[in-house]
C-alpha cells in the first residue's frame, strides 16, 4: 500500500528534513491538556518520559517545572531544530542530548532500556499511539510496561475519527486505550471534545473528529 511508507521510521526523518506541511503534526504551542491535567505542582520533583517527542514545546514546559524529562526521538533534525527554536544550551554524548533537566535520545523508542531513562514517574503521550500502526503499537505498550514503574501515571492523548484513514494518525477510540491498558493501569476518561474545526477533518474530509485524553495510574 502506498500509505505504508508512513508507517515506518524513514517516513518521520524525511518529514523533519522537509519540514513545512510534512511536519504539520507539530503544535505550535503548548498543549491545553499538558496544562490542565499536569500542572506545575503535579510536575514537581518528578522525571517526565517524553516518547516520539519531535521538537514539542511540551517538553520545555515540563522542563520548567519538572525534576528532569526525557525525550525521545529518532530524528536528529527534530531534536537540532528543538534547541536552536528554545535556545537551550546542549552537550551532546553519542545518542544523548543534555541540557538543563532535559535528556533527549536519538534512538528508537523500541531500543529503550531502563538504564537509558531511569526512573519515570509520569509518561507524557500527547499522540505517541496514534503515530504507530497496531503491529508497532503493540511493542510500544510492552515497552512502557517495560519502563513505567507501578503508580506511575501516563497522561495520554488520542484522536477518534471517521471515516478510517490507512495512515498516522490513526484513530484510537476509548475501548481501545482501556484494552491496550486496562489489565494494568486504573484509566479515568478525562476529556472527549468534538473538534469540527481541526486541521484534520478539513484535509481528509472526515465526518467527525474527537480528541481524547486519559489518565492511566499503573496499579502497584
Amino acid at each position: 500500500m502506498e500509505a505504508r511508507p508512513k508507517m515506518e521510521p524513514q517516513f518521520w526523518l524525511d518529514s523533519w528534513k522537509l519540514g513545512g506541511s510534512k511536519t504539520s503534526f507539530h503544535r505550535r504551542d503548548i498543549h491545553p491538556y499538558a496544562l490542565t491535567y499536569l500542572p506545575p505542582a503535579k510536575l514537581a520533583g518528578k522525571r517526565v518520559l517524553v516518547p516520539l517527542c519531535g521538537k514539542t514545546l511540551d517538553m520545555a514546559y515540563f522542563r520548567e517545572h519538572a525534576a528532569h524529562v526525557i525525550g525521545v526521538e529518532i530524528a536528529e533534525d527534530a531534536i537540532f531544530q528543538f534547541f536552536a527554536e528554545q535556545h537551550i544550551p546542549v552537550v551532546r554524548e553519542d545518542h544523548r542530548f543534555e541540557a538543563r533537566r532535559l535528556t533527549i535520545l536519538c534512538k528508537s523508542f523500541f531500543d529503550l532500556t531502563r538504564a537509558d531513562v531511569g526512573h519515570i514517574d509520569i509518561v507524557y503521550d500527547r499522540a505517541a499511539l496514534v503515530a504507530l500502526p497496531l503491529p508497532m503499537r503493540t511493542r510500544y505498550i510492552e515497552k512502557i510496561e517495560e519502563l513505567l514503574p507501578p503508580g506511575g501515571q501516563q497522561l495520554i492523548n488520542t484522536l477518534e475519527y471517521g471515516p478510517l484513514l490507512a495512515e498516522p494518525p490513526f484513530s484510537i477510540p476509548p475501548d481501545e486505550v482501556r484494552s491496550y491498558y486496562g489489565a494494568t493501569h486504573d484509566i479515568e476518561h478525562l476529556e472527549q471534545p468534538l473538534l469540527p474545526e481541526h486541521g484534520m477533518v478539513r484535509k481528509f474530509n472526515l465526518d467527525f473528529l474527537r480528541e481524547h485524553a486519559f489518565l492511566a495510574t499503573k496499579r502497584r
